[in-house]
């Protein structure tokens, strides 16, 4: 299973390269223009820096998951992936792995290339709780999956849903702190920003740099976390059923 998934990446890797290579170009531009900008408004932070490749890699389970599910259930491979030996979930998971091995080959070096340009010394980068982001991390992204998986699972009956999907993972560079500290937000958006997925897990990143007070949002991200993974699966398996009765050719 590993095996076949990782041929069908590195095949796909090899035909689309020219794609990938501007995404990631774009990825570059997006986020140091981004950063540049929240620079010139305040002092620059390595959580700041770190907080926008979060989302980098949270987002890959919504709009990768998403993507294949849409592709896959539109051009009639999902019913082969269904009949598959492995549960459809743990195929999703598989090819998430390695999207997310891509993306951490390129992230890391370009974390710290841009964390340079932008005045941060050796010491700086030093002094941060690396193991706590990764941890962090670890964690925001299980309930991304279960994001992933939801999302997925309303795609495989309501195709033409995937033009939201896009406008999801920009509310939350937006509203979930990463660009705008929670409490920076307008008083009315901050209940709300709070409890949004990507939320916590920025919260506690900027927290780790302040060292105070990191604990609290932290287990309220795993609980939110196991939540949001324990609902995904769910309402997958609830919408795979439904598409399989309809039949994925009458699905919309």
């Amino acid at each position: 299973m590993w095996r076949a998934e990782w041929l069908r990446f590195w095949a796909e890797l090899k035909f689309y390269r020219q794609m990938l290579i501007s995404s990631l170009l774009n990825q570059v531009l997006v986020t140091g223009g981004i950063f540049w900008v929240i620079s010139l408004l305040s002092q620059p932070t390595i959580s700041g820096l770190a907080a926008l490749f979060f989302w980098q890699y949270v987002s890959i389970p919504l709009s990768k998951i998403s993507a294949d599910i849409w592709e896959e259930s539109t051009s009639g491979a999902f019913e082969q992936m269904y009949l598959h030996a492995n549960h459809p979930v743990f195929v999703l998971i598989v090819r998430l792995t390695n999207y997310l091995a891509q993306q951490t080959v390129f992230a890391v070096p370009s974390f710290f290339l841009m964390a340079f340009l932008f005045g941060f010394t050796f010491d700086d980068l030093a002094q941060y709780n690396w193991g706590g982001l990764l941890l962090t991390l670890i964690v925001t992204l299980i309930g991304f999956v279960g994001l992933g998986l939801a999302v997925g699972g309303v795609l495989l009956i309501y195709r033409n849903a995937i033009g939201y999907t896009s406008a999801l993972e920009y509310l939350l560079l937006f509203m979930g702190g990463t660009v705008i500290p929670l409490s920076q937000l307008p008083s009315f958006l901050q209940p709300v920003a709070v409890w949004l997925p990507l939320s916590l897990g920025v919260e506690t990143l900027r927290r780790f740099e302040t060292g105070t007070g990191w604990e609290n949002t932290f287990w309220l991200l795993v609980v939110q976390s196991a939540v949001m993974l324990l609902v995904g699966f769910v309402l997958f398996n609830v919408c795979l059923s439904r598409a399989l009765q309809r039949g994925f050719a009458m699905s919309r």
